[in-house]
């Protein structure tokens, strides 16, 4: 006989589950509420009707400024160390990294020093998943990054950027 045919058990293990699913529906409910206080209370230079899930890793907020009725995706990290500039109506994919910090490799002193340059990104722009912005860019209102690409250099308005492994282009719209 296996202790857990006994009846006590089974309502125990019962009363437990339900329980658990109860906190964790409670939990769901109240996950985009924690993460709007949360990202309100790092980036105070945001505009209204901003989203930015839990997830997203958000590096020296103070050196970072969102425009109205933008969304960041979940899992992306922004890197304000040298400041980013975010305008209205941008649409941040899941997983893109935006870093305005990167090594200075023309010092040859080893351990390298940090180097710092702003991003710029103006409105009505969208950004791929997996995408990479590093620092000195500035994005043109109305472009496209593409999933996966990597933007070095800046970009004038409504330009369209894709980058994979077997194709890169670069297309005015």
């Amino acid at each position: 006989m296996a202790i857990y045919n006994a009846p006590i058990i089974k309502y125990f293990f019962g009363i437990l589950f339900f329980f658990v699913k109860l906190f964790m529906k409670i939990g769901s409910l109240l996950s985009p509420a924690i993460s709007a206080v949360r990202f309100r209370a790092l980036i105070k230079n945001a505009g209204s009707g901003c989203s930015c899930p839990y997830t997203v890793e958000i590096k020296y907020p103070e050196n970072i400024s969102i425009g109205n009725s933008t969304r960041i995706g979940p899992k992306s990290t922004l890197g304000g160390y040298g400041g980013i500039k975010i305008g209205s109506n941008v649409v941040i994919s899941k997983n893109v990294l935006i870093e305005s910090a990167g090594l200075d490799f023309k010092n040859n002193s080893i351990p390298y020093k940090h180097k710092a340059m702003p991003i710029i990104i103006e409105d009505e722009v969208w950004i791929g998943a997996n995408a990479i912005i590093l620092g000195g860019v500035t994005i043109g209102k109305g472009s496209i990054i593409g999933a996966g690409a990597v933007v070095s250099k800046t970009l004038p308005e409504k330009t369209v950027v894709v980058q994979s492994a077997t194709r890169k282009l670069e297309n005015k719209i």
